[in-house]
């Protein structure tokens, strides 16, 4: 015996209409079944490719894998620890740089002042940048000035009378230079210092005496017109400082020389040294 099953499909024809949906818009009775069947038909037809793809529908999107973020949080690992090893040496260099400049710049300044003797009176940044003088036997009277500060480091080798050091006069300054935090002006501790190490000599003319005038036989007083009016001057620099409250101070092995020639007569002043006078000269 053969048994008829159901159609899973809506009638053909529900009340003389052949469409299921103006069907329920009628209010018309619809086989149970065919509702069921129609509205899985609609799910499946939701989730096809075909309407993922046109929809971007958000639970079929792909992610990453666990192992994929596994290997890419190893390679930004492996990155940032070789990024991290190059830092500390970056800022080192850097911070080696601008201790550079700033040595290069203060020498030019000290140097000058120097050969500009009391014409140098204005430079009140050597007197706010000071920090300790050591080698000069005579203190200044009362706060320190400019004056007090190139006359003592102008103090030559020969006078014992003013330096208790051989004429090595050793000074502690703060950066006359650079920027706020390396300057007096940050009037702090951790501000860039360095010691510089003064030395004044007379010039020693010329050894072999190449300047005699032809058919002389000595140089008609030239080499004693040089010893007497022309000077070396060598500055030292010395950084970083580690221990500034007593002297000789303890201090690192950055160093940086600098030299000059200074014309004119050097004389005793009232401020606790000598002083250079550039437009003077000492007869032959």
């Amino acid at each position: 015996m053969k048994v008829k099953l159901p159609s899973l499909t809506a009638p053909r024809t529900c009340g003389g209409h052949s469409s299921l949906a103006v069907c329920e818009a009628r209010g018309e009775e619809v086989p149970v079944l065919a509702l069921e069947v129609t509205t899985l038909m609609r799910s499946a037809a939701t989730f096809s490719p075909r309407y993922v793809k046109a929809q971007g529908h958000p639970h079929r999107t792909r992610a990453f894998t666990m192992v994929e973020v596994a290997l890419s949080l190893a390679i930004v690992a492996f990155a940032m620890v070789a990024i991290i090893g190059v830092m500390p040496f970056g800022l080192n260099v850097q911070k080696e740089n601008r201790e550079d400049t700033i040595i290069s710049q203060d020498a030019a300044l000290l140097l000058e002042a120097i050969r500009g003797g009391p014409n140098s009176a204005g430079l009140t940044v050597l007197s706010s940048s000071l920090l300790g003088f050591s080698g000069p036997s005579v203190p200044p009277a009362g706060a320190w000035t400019p004056l007090d500060v190139i006359a003592r480091l102008s103090i030559p080798r020969w006078d014992t009378t003013n330096s208790t050091n051989g004429g090595l006069n050793r000074a502690h300054f703060r950066a006359l230079s650079g920027n706020l935090g390396d300057s007096a002006l940050a009037g702090t501790n951790m501000a860039f210092s360095y010691v510089v190490t003064s030395e004044v000599s007379r010039h020693a003319g010329d050894p072999l005496q190449l300047e005699y005038p032809r058919g002389r036989t000595n140089d008609g007083g030239h080499t004693t017109f040089l010893v007497n009016n022309l000077y070396e001057v060598k500055l030292t620099f010395s950084w970083p400082v580690y221990d500034s409250t007593s002297t000789p101070w303890r201090v690192g092995e950055r160093q940086v020389v600098v030299r000059t020639l200074v014309s004119g007569q050097l004389e005793v002043s009232t401020y606790g040294g000598q002083l250079f006078h550039s437009t003077t000269y000492r007869g032959q």
